[in-house]
């Protein structure tokens, strides 16, 4: 194996900057799917990006269908010192200009890496919160040499002050971003798609996008659709999406209950789907009862579609959602209330129209992606 790439040539002051960019997560969700997205992204405004993740990772996979050649680290556990320097000699020998890393445990390795190389700065991008304080002997000296920290939201940016040995000057507030490009609504593909789930011409789609675990709300979705099918008989609801890696058995139990819901053929399950803007641009509603939610990706996507939401009062979701103008939050788990604000929405075409065409306004302004690149290329 190379330590570094070759023929590298040091960047030039005002051009891209050369970056580390390091998750090494085996699993598949919200923040390794930013790691690749930003990847991406930054390498396509001028940076170059050196990738590192887990072999044979979703991650993996992902950045070898973008054309990356990513280094490949097995960095589980929380003592490396073989590939600390490796991870040194990678830091010297392509000149890294930044490292940024995705996932907090990738910490134990890059700290001693970066004690190894030449000065260079270590950018931390936060994506879930912590429930513990960062408090034994050896967090100091790990978060000691993080130079600034990203929270993808006001709730995690608090959480990171509140519980890491950070200071709240290097912590900053980036929403997650998306492309606006992908997320466009398409009138055509629109009425393809409510065809293919077997919907009259007026017929209304309430649907959802998560992986299968309780948190995401997919019972008190079927509880919601239980209620609002009667008032509603020509009405159907979509579930997008599949279990969590390891997480098989949650995920089953989920579909034993959807299965048994009493919904028949007014219940739709897709499992995973690579055309999530289309669905969504299918929706008169998005329904997204989700009880823990760091930011929630997929109520910006829903909105950028001119999809209304109805969501949770909770986490970073309110940093999305304006209640009352781009859709409605609600207690997760109060059933009733989720199917009253479902059920305002969709009684009245004009209201969902205008909650909509607010919601894309507002995701156009606040999380494309290239806005989300620009604050990160700022910082």
């Amino acid at each position: 194996e190379e330590d570094h790439p070759q023929g590298r040539k040091p960047l030039g002051v005002g051009m891209g900057r050369r970056i580390l960019k390091v998750c090494t997560s085996r699993s598949w969700g919200g923040m390794e799917m930013s790691m690749t997205v930003t990847a991406d992204r930054m390498r396509s405004r001028g940076h170059e990006i050196l990738p590192v993740c887990y072999p044979g990772s979703p991650i993996h996979d992902r950045l070898l269908a973008l054309d990356f050649e990513p280094l490949c680290f097995d960095l589980w556990g929380k003592f490396h010192p073989f590939k600390a320097f490796r991870l040194s000699r990678i830091i010297n020998g392509a000149e890294v200009d930044i490292v940024h890393t995705d996932y907090s445990r990738d910490l134990f390795t890059l700290v001693p890496a970066l004690k190894m190389a030449k000065p260079t700065p270590l950018v931390l991008h936060k994506h879930v919160g912590t429930k513990n304080p960062k408090n034994l002997p050896v967090h100091p000296w790990l978060y000691g040499r993080v130079d600034c920290a990203i929270g993808i939201s006001e709730v995690i940016a608090r959480n990171l002050v509140e519980t890491h040995p950070l200071r709240p000057d290097q912590v900053t507030l980036i929403h997650h971003g998306i492309d606006m490009e992908r997320f466009r609504p398409d009138p055509v593909k629109r009425r393809a798609l409510r065809r293919d789930l077997g919907l009259e011409e007026d017929g209304l789609l309430v649907g959802i996008v998560g992986r299968l675990q309780r948190h995401k709300g997919h019972l008190e979705f079927l509880d919601v659709a239980r209620r609002l099918l009667p008032r509603h008989p020509g009405a159907r609801f979509v579930i997008v999406g599949e279990a969590t890696r390891g997480e098989n058995e949650e995920a089953d139990a989920i579909v034993d209950v959807m299965e048994s819901a009493g919904l028949g053929d007014h219940l739709i399950l897709t499992g995973y789907r690579d055309d999530v803007p289309d669905l969504l641009g299918a929706m008169d509603v998005f329904l997204f009862p989700t009880k823990a939610e760091a930011f929630g990706l997929v109520i910006v996507e829903a909105m950028a579609m001119g999809v209304p939401v109805v969501s949770s009062d909770c986490d970073g979701v309110p940093d999305i959602v304006v209640d009352g103008e781009t859709g409605f939050l609600r207690d997760p788990t109060d059933v009733p209330a989720l199917t009253d604000a479902v059920e305002d929405l969709l009684s009245d075409l004009g209201k969902r129209s205008a909650f909509g065409e607010a919601g894309r306004q507002r995701a156009l302004r606040m999380f494309s992606l290239d806005g989300m690149c620009e604050k990160m290329e700022a910082l």
